[in-house]
């Protein structure tokens, strides 16, 4: 009997050598090493180019209190992203690219609040208020409460693009100020969608994930590597 030993075995749906062969390459336009990981592991490091955007301007959601209008609003960033790095790639021969390579391109947000009234988008914490605003979140949105991690995916292939929004439910225990103080203390919500990471200590914190746990943490892997099978497919 051969031992798996810490061999982590391919997924046959992404590396099917009939639609995606050896010399495939896929380039992750983020600068998330969360993201990263996660597709490496699946796809293996030595497939993975890493592109990120070079702009960071990218349309906000202020003023946006509806589902149907933060989810367009979060399909608009995504396209943008996709934009700037084929562009990149359009502009770095040096990347000795083979054949078509597959982009993967991904945005997360947090949505907090009733879901038949007005909602609240939490973003990346603002440096700038040394977790004033991730404190805020925890105590009156977070706490106790259900709220949805939403990203969304675009994979493109030559002149071929898939997209879709992937949705997680999430929900927290009832949290004192006191525990909240700990965890802005650790400095780990800073750059985190929401102002927590459920893959780090802020999974303490919850109760209850209903849906993809790796759309939380950035990347919904299996609908992006289904999305990377269909997309080679059509080559």
């Amino acid at each position: 009997m051969m031992s798996a030993g810490n061999h982590t075995p391919e997924i046959p749906l992404l590396l099917n050598p009939a639609t995606f062969t050896a010399s495939s390459r896929i380039i992750l336009g983020s600068r998330s090493p969360r993201r990263r990981d996660l597709l490496s592991a699946a796809a293996g490091a030595e497939r993975i180019v890493c592109l990120p955007p070079i702009s960071s301007a990218e349309a906000g959601f202020l003023n946006l209190r509806h589902d149907a209008d933060i989810q367009e609003r979060l399909l608009q960033i995504t396209h943008a992203k996709h934009q700037d790095v084929s562009a990149q790639i359009s502009s770095q021969p040096s990347l000795n690219l083979h054949c078509p390579p597959v982009v993967v391109v991904a945005d997360t947000t947090v949505v907090a609040g009733p879901q038949d009234g007005h909602r609240e988008v939490l973003g990346q914490p603002d440096p700038t208020l040394q977790g004033a605003d991730v404190r805020d979140w925890f105590l009156q949105l977070l706490s106790g409460k259900t709220h949805q991690v939403l990203t969304a995916v675009l994979v493109s292939r030559g002149n071929q693009l898939l997209s879709q929004i992937v949705t997680t439910e999430v929900e927290f225990l009832q949290l004192t100020e006191r525990q909240v103080d700990w965890y802005l203390a650790t400095g780990e919500p800073q750059g985190k969608a929401g102002g927590y990471a459920i893959q780090g200590l802020a999974a303490a914190f919850v109760k209850r994930v209903s849906g993809s746990l790796t759309c939380v943490i950035g990347l919904p892997l299996l609908e992006t590597l289904g999305m990377i099978h269909d997309i080679s497919r059509q080559q």
